[in-house]
Formats: C-alpha cells, structure tokens, sequence
C-alpha cells in the first residue's frame, strides 16, 4: 500500500518549484537585452525550464502521480505556468521574435504536460501497489487529449507525437486503460493500430501515425507482429509517400534476418511460430561440436525480437561458438503472460538439445544469456523441474550449463498482475533457489529503476548461502541499462569476468 505521506505534497514544495522555475530563467533573461546579446536565446531559455521541470517530476514522480487528481493538476499546472510565463515575457519584451517559434514552443509546451495528464491514472495504480485505481472520469483521456486530431501541422512537433503515441498506448489497453499498462495480456500491438484507425481525426493525421506505427515499432516487434496491420493499409491509408515507406519497412524487418546463418522453427504453439535465428562459426563442422550460446532478448516479455542480439550472436560466433537468439511469445503481440515466455524458454533449450547433431552442438555445453526479462528465462530455466506445468514434455532437459545474467528480474511475484490464475512465486527465482545450479554470472546496476537493486541482493545472499557458483559485478550510480555509458574501467572488467567465465566453464578455446 502506499504510504499516505505520498498523497499530498506540501503546497510549499510547488509554491518553491514555481518561483524557482521562474526566477532562475528571468533572472538570467533580463540581466541585459537576451536576444541582443545572444546571452540566454529563448530556446535555449525554454529548453533549460523544460529540462528543469522534468527532473524535478522524473524525481518526485511517485509523490506527485500518488496525489487524488486535484492536487495532481495544481502541480502540473504550476509546472505549465512557469513555462507560459516564461514565453509571455519574451513575447513583451522583444519585437524580433517570430510568432512562429512563439507558436511552436507553446505547441510543446502544451503537449508535454498533456502527456504528464495522460501518465496519471496508470502511475497512481502503480504507486497504490496494482490495489487502487485514480478517481477520475469515464472520459479522462478523451477530455485531455480533445481538439487535439484535427491539424495536420501538429505532426511536425516532437512533444505532440509523445503525447499521441501514448495516447495509442492507453487505447490499446481496452478495458484496462486506467490501470498500470505495463502487465495488460492483450494483443495490444494490434489494439494500437485499430486505436489510430478508428480515430475521429483528420486524414493526414491517422496516415501519419500508421506510417509512424510501423516505422518505429519495427526495431521492437518481430516483423510477423506486423502481418495484420500490414494486410489492412492500402484500404485505410491515403497518403501514397507513407504506404511506399511503410512497404520499405516491412521488407527491412524481413531482409535484416539475412544476417543470420539460417533461421528454423523451434515451437508451433496455439497457431504461432517461433524461429530459431542461428549463427554458426566460420567454417563450421557439425561432426566436430562446438559449445552453444543461446541469448534472450528483454522487453518486459511485453515487447523485443531476437534481432536485438545479433550483434552479440555474431560475436559469439566468431569466438568459436554456434549462437542462436530465440524469438519467445510477448505480451503486446500475443496477450499472453510470463508462463508462456518461460514455457518457451524451457522449449528452446530442450530443442537444442534434441538438434545437436543437426547443429553441430555439444549437448552438455549450452550457455544461456540474457537481459533483463531475458536474463529471468535464462535463469528460470536452470530451476523449474516440473516442465509439464508449462506444457513442455520434452525428453531433453531444458537446463543450460552455464548462464550469464544483466540486470535480471529476481523476484517477479505479483508484477504479472492481470489475469494470472497461478502463484508467481513458480517462476519467481528468488523463491526457487536450490542446490546444483548451472555456474552464473551477473551484472546489476545499482541505480537500477526497473529492477531495484535490493531485489539483486535478495538473491545474490540467498545463492551465496549454498554451494552454487555464481559470481556477480554491481555498478555505482548505473541504472538498468547499466553499459551505457559506462567507463572504460568497467567495461573492461565485463569483459574480463565474461572471458574467464567462459574459459573455465569450457565455452572458449584456450
């Protein structure tokens, strides 16, 4: 439950980021003439308050989308004016701005705290702990968003494809929109498309974001994702110049697989396929076999492909091992839950198992990486013993014989929150460690958001008070993507612990 001292922020608090938003960028603009002397551009100005305000939401967030809807719009209001003030006072004080780019920041400006309006209902859920919905009317969001769909010129701002996009996403939830969106099992991505559809929007408008619904979901979505929305646009979209990019799109997500050596079905499931991508070494024998490293993609086991590790896959290859990234069933593209993902990730290793020879692969060398919800299969894999739970029958074992883990959700009770007849606890690894476990490296970053740091130390105490092997990096300061942007120190010490990782456990020629 959350605690009631997030519900109202002290007035004062706001009353501070109000003057203080204004007073620092007044400040600094009216010391001299701004634009004259090109000290503090309007925006520049408008960036830096931008900037500011979303720091001080992104730091407070569970404070502020914890609050009953009134003292929530009177902070969201507070953060507005100070941006409206901002541009009012140039707007009076200078002759030589455009009204254009007046018109445009306000543009923006509006659209980022709609977006704010919009992240409300499903982030009060969240900080209630999934127990309590956001008081708010039938029509919230139609409210929020109205008069929004019927300029086409709005498409050129960032802020207002922010705002629309997530609106799409809050459609596509259906009965559960008001709740937090990341556990819905629905087939939201094409939910998504029939949202921009059915829009009651300009033409150009609803052509735009059909373009933009292939354009940027093809780098998150298995292209197959696409077969329904892409059988359906030369009847809902005019615009030629987008039924040609989106065309182009399609067939990239397709020619990008060529990368792979070949690609094989691995598991027919409920009229789904799911292919194996596989990288094969240079000049593979496959009456001489070669250790396997088998990768996970993440994704919340909502969203991801098995293009996300080609690069890792290609490398691996080249280290002398066969690779192969397995595409498993999502949240957004199937509706299905957690189960299914690691009913799948049980079937992919079985199935490398019954396939050596075909592949070319040492049955008692298979390494399982991943990150993120990858890295939860990986893991899960080496601990369930019940299989036929999962539907998984096999008479090959799903244990890998080495993992390697980034940023691993640990303890996955109560996240899959919506339609869940099961105890999460069955696929939850804090509350399955045992004995005889593969050998495991981890990684976490110790700012992680996504998956608290705490949660990792749960199970690196819990591991460590048996007999398994399982050697683990944390990262000051890093936060779930724990690789960006890291030093050259520590990206040298992964490489390090991977290469002795791999090296003792016989996954690397000498």
């Amino acid at each position: 439950m959350v605690n009631f001292k997030y519900f109202i922020i002290p007035i004062a608090l706001f009353q501070f980021t109000l003057v203080f938003g204004q007073t620092v960028v007044q400040g600094k603009a009216t010391s001299s003439s701004p634009l004259a002397e090109q000290k503090q551009p309007l925006l520049e100005a408008h960036s830096n308050l931008i900037k500011k305000n979303d720091s001080f939401v992104t730091a407070n967030r569970e404070k502020i989308f914890s609050q009953e809807l009134e003292s929530f719009n009177f902070t969201i209001d507070s953060l507005e004016q100070t941006v409206l003030k901002l541009l009012k006072k140039y707007k009076r004080n200078s002759e030589e701005i455009d009204a254009k780019i007046l018109d445009s920041l306000l543009t923006e400006t509006t659209f980022k705290h709609k977006r704010y309006r919009l992240l409300y209902p499903n982030n009060y859920h969240r900080f209630a702990n999934f127990k309590k919905n956001a008081t708010v009317s039938k029509d919230y969001f139609e409210n929020v968003m109205k008069g929004s769909f019927d300029n086409p010129s709005l498409v050129q701002f960032k802020e207002y494809k922010r705002c629309m996009n997530y609106y799409f996403d809050i459609l596509s939830a259906g009965k559960y929109k008001f709740s937090h969106l990341e556990y819905v099992s629905l087939k939201r991505l094409d939910n998504r498309y029939n949202a921009i559809v059915d829009l009651d929007a300009h033409q150009s408008v609803k052509d735009f974001f059909i373009k933009e619904h292939f354009t940027s979901n093809i780098w998150t979505y298995r292209v197959e994702a696409f077969d329904y929305a892409f059988a359906k646009i030369l009847e809902d979209v005019k615009n030629q110049e987008y039924v040609k990019e989106i065309k182009d799109t399609y067939k990239m997500g397709k020619d990008r697989r060529n990368d792979a050596s070949e690609i094989k079905v691995y598991k027919t499931v409920d009229g789904i396929t799911l292919n194996a991508h596989i990288f094969y070494p240079e000049n593979h024998d496959k009456t001489q076999p070669k250790p396997a490293h088998i990768f996970f993609n993440g994704g919340g086991w909502a969203i991801g492909l098995p293009e996300w590790s080609y690069g890792a896959c290609q490398g691996a290859a080249k280290d002398g091992r066969v690779a192969i990234a397995f595409d498993y069933r999502k949240r957004n593209v199937y509706g299905t839950d957690v189960k299914a993902s690691v009913s799948d990730a049980l079937t992919a290793i079985a199935w490398v198992r019954e396939n050596v020879k075909e592949l070319g692969i040492d049955p008692n060398k298979i390494l399982a990486d991943g990150f993120s919800a990858g890295a939860h299969l990986a893991l899960v894999s080496s601990m369930i013993e019940d299989r036929e739970d999962f539907g998984v029958a096999s008479k090959y074992s799903s244990k890998p014989n080495a993992i390697i883990l980034g940023s691993c959700p640990y303890d996955i009770e109560g996240r899959d929150v919506y339609n869940v007849s099961y105890d999460t606890k069955t696929i939850s690894p804090l509350y399955l460690i045992k004995d005889n476990l593969p050998p495991i490296l981890a990684f976490h970053g110790e700012n992680d958001d996504m998956v608290e740091f705490s949660e990792f130390e749960k199970f690196r105490d819990a591991i460590q008070k048996t007999k398994n092997s399982f050697t683990w990096r944390s990262y000051a300061g890093a936060g779930h993507f724990y690789f960006r942007g890291s030093s050259q120190k520590d990206s040298d010490e992964r490489r390090r612990l991977t290469e002795e990782f791999l090296l003792k456990n016989g996954f690397k020629i000498k």
